[in-house]
């Protein structure tokens, strides 16, 4: 599945929470980190992921997720589809 959106982070340390905002209606989303970093896993549900060039699919509206403490310079990349953005490729 491909997707309409890529949001980009730098440094970002998120606090536990679900997704909210523009992305709203999707369903997966993609993540991937990258940079010269130590530790920053994503925690999805209590389950830490290593997503240092490492993607993870999950989704994000439904689970609860958060970005444990890291060091370094950390970006990531979260690829997702807004709802109905299928249905306005049509309409074009």
């Amino acid at each position: 599945q491909t997707s309409s959106h890529c949001a980009v982070n730098c440094n970002a340390q998120f606090t536990p929470h679900v997704d909210s905002g523009r992305g709203a209606g999707q369903s997966l989303s993609t993540i991937v980190g990258l940079g010269e970093y130590r530790a920053g896993e994503i925690v999805v549900e209590g389950d830490a992921h290593d997503i240092r060039y490492r993607p993870l699919q999950f989704d994000g509206w439904k689970l609860r997720h958060w970005t444990r403490p890291f060091s370094g310079e950390r970006f990531s990349l979260v690829w997702f589809t807004p709802e109905g953005i299928e249905r306005k490729r049509l309409c074009l």
